[in-house]
């Protein structure tokens, strides 16, 4: 009889033991782990693919530089100028046809013309402008009475132009502002030096007989010539208004000093 209820006591204690899944546990722990370390592997993977992008090295840059287009713009310019001297000027030192109601012949007019090429280096706003030009005569022969007191109304001197001209060279500095895309304005100086050509043949007047008389005696035969340096220095004065055309040409209308007062015009292309 003990030993019917010792046995019934071992199988009563034992049922608990047996019905607890003992072998569910391993399967739990590889079916709930494969996620766990997938998720692992892939933040391992992840963070291993972040770093390598972060210290990955900059490509070296191309040998091969893109062309830079230059800081300024050229031009070529064709000008021409008409140049002179007012009479009022003259009028301080020189009798006039306007003088002591008209008894005087009239004085000759100091003016010239001249032809030049440009060559200019700009940027948006400074000019540089180097220049040759050809300045060519256009004052005729005539008398030239100088004031004094008391007056002498013949003798002066009969002066003609004989094959006079200058070849100047030289370099002008503009600024320029522009009103538009189209319009601006632009004012400079420069220097540049003549080499003059020709001369001024002069005819005196002899014992009472003005110049103009001599002149019409003998034309081919001056009584001397006057004396021009042969180099001269330029003194340039300008101010100009230009128009520019689509950034390919210009018209320039500009007055100023050219050693003479001037006006005048310039043409040209930019490139």
């Amino acid at each position: 009889m003990l030993t019917l209820l010792a046995s019934l006591t071992v199988a009563h204690a034992a049922e608990p033991i047996a019905a607890e899944p003992i072998a569910a546990e391993p399967a739990a722990d590889t079916a709930a782990a494969q996620p766990v370390e997938a998720e692992a592997d892939d933040a391992l993977a992840g963070d291993a693919l972040a770093q390598s992008t972060e210290t990955a090295p900059t490509p070296a840059p191309s040998s091969t530089q893109p062309v830079r287009a230059r800081p300024y713009l050229m031009e070529v310019n064709v000008r021409g100028r008409y140049l002179g001297v007012p009479a009022s000027l003259f009028d301080i030192w020189y009798y006039n046809d306007t003088d002591d109601g008209g008894t005087h012949l009239p004085r000759p007019q100091a003016r010239a013309w001249s032809v030049g090429l440009e060559y200019v280096v700009k940027n948006d706003t400074q000019n540089g402008v180097f220049y040759f030009d050809y300045v060519g005569n256009l004052m005729e022969g005539g008398y030239w009475d100088d004031r004094e007191d008391p007056p002498d109304y013949f003798d002066g001197d009969y002066v003609v132009p004989d094959r006079l001209s200058l070849l100047t060279l030289g370099a002008d500095y503009y600024y320029e502002l522009h009103a538009t895309q189209w319009l601006s304005f632009m004012f400079g100086a420069g220097l540049g030096v003549a080499v003059v050509t020709g001369n001024l043949q002069k005819w005196d007047g002899d014992d009472g007989v003005p110049s103009y008389e001599i002149y019409a005696q003998r034309p081919d035969d001056p009584d001397d010539v006057i004396a021009i340096p042969k180099v001269l220095p330029v003194v340039d004065i300008n101010a100009a208004i230009k128009f520019d055309i689509n950034h390919r040409a210009n018209i320039r209308l500009e007055g100023g000093f050219h050693n003479l007062l001037y006006t005048g015009a310039a043409v040209g292309i930019i490139f």
